[in-house]
């Protein structure tokens, strides 16, 4: 008996000294990722040089209740996703979505003039975008998805002007977990959005000139 203890307690020494004991604490293996913003180089085509004086409104903006966590999401099956036990978000994706499209918006549109929802009343807009997020993950595929369908409204009225989907996907690159390929989705929708805005403003400035 006292031989069979001797020999548990050298084997559990032996594990410490070699750091393979279960009661070891394990490394953090843990990498965290953000979407990327779209790079302020140059002028943008996108925007006139009225929108400069304009005032946009980002928001609501709708997101699955399942994406709204730092654990980076795959669907692998139409009604079955995998959350990643290392992958992580460095923030809650609802917020670095915002806060990413806001930014690519200002870039596009070139103007600081952005308010996110909700806003001060003293603080009118001349448009608001609406954008209900109905994917924006990675899939078994190796594909990065972005679906949302957005509508721009009149700031003043309220009035829809505008409404549609966007349907975004690009291949997801090796060792980031999908950051640059959502990252590209979003910039997709943020190009139409912008698109649109200018598109809606020469119209409205063509009327009232």
């Amino acid at each position: 008996m006292m031989y069979q203890r001797y020999a548990l307690l050298t084997l559990i020494g032996s594990l410490v000294i070699a750091g393979c004991s279960p009661l070891a604490p394990r490394p953090d293996r843990s990498t965290y990722f953000l979407l990327t913003p779209l790079a302020k180089v140059g002028d943008t085509p996108a925007a006139s040089s009225t929108m400069q004086s304009l005032t946009v409104g980002v928001g609501p903006i709708d997101f699955p209740d399942y994406l709204r966590r730092t654990q980076i999401v795959t669907r692998t099956e139409a009604n079955q996703i995998e959350l990643s036990p290392d992958a992580h978000w460095a923030e809650p994706l609802d917020k670095n979505f915002e806060r990413t499209l806001t930014e690519n918006l200002s870039t596009l549109l070139q103007t600081q003039r952005i308010e996110k929802y909700p806003w001060p009343r003293r603080n009118p807009v001349d448009y608001q975008i609406v954008i209900n997020v109905v994917r924006f993950e990675t899939n078994a595929n190796g594909q990065a998805q972005l679906v949302a369908r957005w509508i721009i409204k009149d700031g003043a009225t309220g009035k829809d002007l505008y409404a549609t989907e966007t349907n975004a996907s690009n291949p997801v690159a090796t060792n980031t977990a999908g950051a640059s390929a959502l990252s590209l989705d979003l910039e997709q929708l943020s190009t139409s959005i912008a698109s649109q805005i200018d598109e809606l403003n020469r119209r409205r400035n063509d009327r009232s000139g």
